[in-house]
């Protein structure tokens, strides 16, 4: 350390307002424990010291030392002349019982004699080298946490230059990384000296010696070891008897002798009391209070107790000293445990020795036995040389048949005598007898040479000896065999080796085949455990039944659970007590039906327990779904029933809801369509009135517009040039009418579409269509309204059509001809406010989807919804494509954010286009459904100001022309065609509006009208006619009825009914044509009229010229 010079104190001047600002003047820094540590700093004596008064401290000094506090790790500072202690608060936890008084002391009087001995040699370096100094895992021992405890410290010494001189002091507590380490190497030390030992009492002798090895890990250890019966077969870990009655001797003690020299030596059998529970080390403190009577030791130890890896039976009690310079913590405690874990693997491995030590003598000694015997028998025959050799031959010969192989070698190893059984099992060639020495290492397998060779020198020294080993086979396998070796002795002197060696190859495939199958009974041990903890924990209701009586032999806890059953045995089990009484006899129908029939069964049933959702609300009883499958034996037949069953109850609710959901959809669904139809029905009614006046009050203009035509021609008539103004006026008018009843009609047909398309029945019903006659068909229908708007109208046939052949195709023409409707009224409408009014129609077509680049102009719509067309089939694949039309108008036009919403229902391109042009907003969706329905798709190009192009188009494949009706007799389809005045009609209608205008209308074309109120009045009227059978012929004549669909007291279906009856019964005579004249529009209801015997039918409005035709056909066939 380089000491502060004297003469540089610090002087006061050196204070400034930031210095008084540092945080050692604060007393409020939110930390709790530092401020406790700035407390003790600010109570230290420093003006005693050379430093001055801590407020006389310079700015840099206070800088440092500010920095030194806010560090997390030990830092210090060691300060002046007089190596002042200053330091941080996680120093105070390294100086132990030293703080705080350590703050403003000398260092080494601070330290006392740990800074003599460890301190002051590198504080001084540092000082007079003025470079770093750096210490590695320095082992201090002082007081600490109440005792004196030894800890391993790194510290880094660094000088201090400028005006705060001293050193700055990091450290580094290396104390639990040091003796990790050491308890480390420890065990595999112990490990290393465990290992080698082969025999208990060798084994247990060597542990205190081991541990003595290491002081500071073991103060002390003194060993108690259970005393075991050596001629017993059993070894002692394995033995039947107790731990409580086994007798446990002092084996082994190092350490102080104060505390071995007064051991016991052997354990009183009242300590068996506590130490008989034992399974894990365990403290005992010297000074608790009561002491334990049966402590052995004045100092605090731990107790271990000591079994092996095959039996938790405890046979030794080790008693080891701890460090008493360290604490007992949660490091030491694991490595104790550990210690222990090798301790017993290495008591397993002697045990084992032992046990295969102790059942090789016990062979060996049988062996050796026999062989003692026949030896003897053979030295007592000595004195009769040929009853010896005669006796010696018979028992060679027994030998042999016994496949006892017997030997004889000299002293240096050469093989002099061998039978026929050693010469079988060794594979020994005759040319190795009486040549080689050691002959015996060839024949041996080449892993046991090694083991043989104590063998041989036991034997050559004139000892007896048993053992296995095993033979060199033919194809270098091992053979094992019990070889049994006595010297033969000659005056007391070993002159040769004889022995046999008996073939033990099947016993040991034995003993291993008896391994394998105790392992294989151990796996299905832990697979059974391991399926019983599954189930226990599984969630689904698991359990086994029997063949009959529906008892069952297990259940897993979640059984119980679900079904609510008292937990009893399982042969309690009763299962009427938890089914629902009206599903007890389906669960016992399908416990039979697995058995009857050998197969898997599920079902669902209820339980008597009730189930309620999550608010705590009872639903009713819990529903289960059960899965049932056959379980076998091992001959192939039936044992029981192996089932789950699992809680389906929330899935059973939310389909019933779901249910009663669907149930309401439908409900309103139906209520709503009624609703259409019912306003349907209120609107045509009155629209068709509308119509039918203005129609007449048109042609009733049109004969006055004539007459005042005749009155202006005459000379000087201004009443009839004012009159023919006024009769313009009025047709104005009237045109007017009709148009507005027009789009009133469209749009109560765009809601019926509408309401078709939400309720998935709008059907696409193709037929042979001509596609240029369908272009004519729709210019003629706009032609008149086209003249009044003085719109140019016309039609043109794309190339394409001729390029692919395209004359008659398969489509619906209604659906085609709605959606052309559709887009020629919006252009019509557009167009009517422009200087240039121009509308175009085109028909193309492609064999690939017009939306690919065939109209490359057109931003076609995605489709929202996936339809398959009708001929989305193989049948039309080959001859099918694709026909387009465009409606090109010169109308306004629209933006880009228009051209985005016109296709959404009741949607339109801005608030101003419904404002000044008005609609419903539901022309374009419906065009849009109409196009999809049929294969399609819709688009527009658009510029504001100047125009748009709507272009749409559907898939359809060729067809043929239907059969010509050209060239045949007009009378095949219908009598001569009569003349107005001789068609009588009958209208039957319940509103007294539409039935007076729809007769004046149709007087006016000349016919004869009778009126009828309902279907009663109608038959009424029909049995004054002509046609019913009986009447004169004078009576009057009916060529057509028009029949009202909803009527009171009948309706037009049942009036049809009966007079299509009527006629079968011959009470009419011939058909009565009738037309259906409804305000029900909907074609499920048209065709409803037609079923019911009606030849034809017009939906209300309708307009005059529209009836007359199918009128004037009618009744042609009268």
């Amino acid at each position: 350390m380089h000491a502060v010079s004297p003469a540089k104190e610090f002087p006061s001047s050196h204070i400034t307002k930031t210095a008084q600002q540092g945080i050692l003047f604060e007393s409020n820094t939110g930390d709790l424990h530092l401020d406790e540590h700035l407390g003790y700093i600010r109570n230290a004596d420093w003006a005693s010291t050379s430093l001055g008064p801590l407020e006389s401290w310079p700015q840099d000094l206070i800088q440092l030392c500010q920095i030194s506090l806010l560090d997390p790790n030990p830092r210090s500072l060691i300060l002046g002349p007089d190596r002042i202690l200053f330091y941080n608060e996680a120093y105070s936890e390294l100086c132990g019982d030293r703080h705080p008084h350590a703050l403003g002391q000398n260092v080494i009087e601070a330290w006392g004699e740990v800074a003599q001995d460890l301190i002051s040699g590198p504080l001084e370096t540092a000082e007079r080298t003025r470079r770093r100094v750096q210490v590695e895992d320095q082992p201090l021992v002082y007081l600490r946490n109440g005792f004196l405890e030894r800890v391993y410290v790194r510290w880094t010494i660094v000088p201090l230059a400028g005006y705060a001189q001293g050193v700055y002091v990091s450290l580094t507590d290396s104390t639990e990384t040091m003796l990790a380490e050491k308890r480390r190497a420890a065990i595999r030390a112990l490990n290393t000296a465990w290992n080698v030992v082969q025999d208990p009492l060798t084994f247990w002798q060597s542990i205190p010696q081991s541990l003595a090895l290491d002081p500071f890990l073991f103060p002390f250890a003194f060993l108690y070891t259970a005393s075991s019966d050596p001629d017993s077969e059993y070894c002692i870990d394995t033995s039947p008897e107790p731990t409580q009655t086994m007798r446990f001797k002092l084996e082994g003690a190092v350490g102080s002798s104060e505390i071995t020299s007064h051991l016991p030596a052997e354990l009183d059998p009242g300590h068996f009391e506590l130490l008989s529970d034992l399974s894990d080390p365990i403290l005992f403190r010297s000074n608790e209070t009561p002491k334990p009577t049966w402590s052995l030791s004045a100092q605090d130890c731990l107790l271990c107790p000591i079994s092996s890896n095959r039996s938790q039976k405890v046979i030794a009690y080790l008693f080891l000293g701890i460090d008493p310079k360290r604490p007992y913590n949660d490091a030491y405690r694991e490595w104790m445990n550990e210690f222990t874990r090798c301790l017993s693997n290495a008591v397993t491995s002697a045990l084992q020795s032992e046990e295969q030590a102790r059942n090789q003598r016990r062979r060996a000694a049988a062996v050796a036995s026999e062989q003692h015997l026949l030896v003897t028998a053979l030295a007592d025959r000595d004195k009769e040389v040929v009853a010896v050799n005669e006796e010696l031959q018979r028992t060679l010969e027994v030998v042999d048949m016994a496949n006892v192989g017997v030997f004889n070698y000299d002293l240096e190893g050469r093989l002099i005598y061998a039978n026929d059984a050693f010469s079988k099992m060794t594979a020994c060639p005759p040319e190795m007898m009486h040549e080689k020495e050691l002959v015996f290492l060839d024949l041996t397998y080449p892993e046991d040479t090694e083991y043989l060779m104590p063998k041989w020198k036991c034997a050559t020294s004139g000892q007896s000896c048993t053992f296995e080993m095993r033979y060199r086979g033919p194809k270098n396998e091992g053979l094992w065999v019990l070889a049994a070796v006595v010297p033969v002795l000659k005056d007391g002197i070993v002159t040769s080796v004889s022995g046999c060696v008996t073939n033990i190859q099947d016993t040991k495939l034995r003993e291993t085949e008896s391994a394998q199958r105790l392992q294989a009974l151990e796996r299905a041990k832990a697979w059974e455990q391991r399926f019983a903890n599954f189930a226990e924990l599984a969630p689904v209701a698991i359990f086994f039944g029997s063949q009959s009586h529906h008892h069952l032999s297990y259940c897993n806890r979640a059984w119980f659970e679900i079904t609510g059953h008292p937990v009893v045995a399982f042969e309690q089990i009763d299962w009427s007590m938890i089914v629902y009484e009206e599903d007890l006899e389906l669960v016992r129908s399908m416990w039979t039906e697995v058995i009857a029939a050998n197969k898997a069964v599920s079902t669902q049933f209820r339980l008597r327990r009730r189930w309620s959702d999550g608010n705590g609300v009872v639903i009713g009883p819990v529903w289960v779904t059960a899965s049932v499958l056959p379980e076998y034996k091992e001959d192939g037949s039936i044992k029981g029933i192996i089932g789950t069953m699992l809680d389906i109850s929330a899935l059973k609710f939310a389909e019933t809801v779901q249910h009663m959901k669907a149930q309401e959809a439908l409900e309103a669904k139906r209520q709503s369509s009624n609703f259409i139809d019912m306003v349907s029905h209120e609107i045509r009614n009155p629209l068709s009135a509308v119509f039918h006046c203005a129609d007449a009050a048109q042609d009733t203009l049109a004969d006055m517009l004539d007459l005042a035509s005749r009155l202006a021609s005459a000379p000087k008539s201004e009443s009839g040039n004012k009159l023919r103004e006024l009769i313009a006026n009025a047709v104005d008018s009237i045109n007017t009418i009709i148009s507005c009843t027009q789009h009133q009609k469209g749009i109560v047909d765009d809601i019926l579409v509408l309401s078709k398309l939400d309720s998935n029945l709008l059907q696409i019903t193709p037929s042979a269509v001509k596609v240029t006659a369908l272009l004519r068909d729709v210019e003629k229908m706009f032609e008149a309204e086209a003249q009044r708007s003085n719109v140019q109208l016309q039609t043109q046939a794309h190339p394409s059509l001729v390029e692919l052949n395209v004359s008659w195709a398969m489509l619906d023409p209604g659906r085609v001809q709605q959606v052309l409707i559709n887009l020629l009224t919006n252009a019509i409408k557009f167009c009517k406010k422009k200087q240039l009014r121009k509308v175009t129609i085109r028909a193309g077509a492609s064999r690939i989807r017009p939306s690919e680049n065939v109209l490359p102009d057109i931003d076609f719509v995605v489709a929202h919804s996936l339809h398959d067309s009708v001929y989305d089939s193989a049948e039309f694949e080959s001859h099918s494509f694709y026909l387009w039309f465009t409606v090109e108008d010169t109308g306004r036009g629209m933006s880009a954010e228009e051209k985005t919403r016109i296709f959404a229902r009741f949607s339109q391109g801005s608030a101003r286009t419904e404002t000044e042009y008005g609609g419903s907003g539901l022309g374009l969706f419906i065009s849009r459904e109409l196009s999809e329905l049929q294969g399609g798709e819709i688009g527009v190009a658009s510029t504001l100001d100047v125009g748009s192009t709507f272009a749409f188009f559907v898939k359809t494949h060729h067809t043929d022309a239907p059969a010509s009706t050209k060239g045949l007799p007009i009378q095949l389809k219908q009598k001569i065609k009569k003349s107005s005045a001789d068609i009588n009609i009958l209208v039957v209608e319940d509103n007294a509006v539409n039935q007076k205008v729809l007769r004046k209308q149709l007087t006016n074309h000349a016919y004869t009208v009778a009126v009828a109120d309902n279907g009663l009045d109608c038959l009424d009227y029909l049995r004054t006619t002509k046609h019913w059978r009986g009447n004169p012929s004078s009576a009057p004549s009916l060529s057509v009825i028009l029949m009202d669909i909803e009527m009171p007291k009948m309706n037009g279906l049942e009036a049809t009914k009966m007079i299509r009856q009527y006629e079968k019964e011959g009470k009419l005579m011939g058909h009565i044509p009738i037309i259906a004249v409804s305000a029900n529009a909907r074609q499920e209801q048209t065709n409803m009229a037609l079923e019911a015997g009606m030849d034809d039918s017009i939906a209300k409005p309708f307009r005059i010229p529209d009836l007359v035709p199918k009128i004037e056909r009618l009744a042609g066939w009268m």
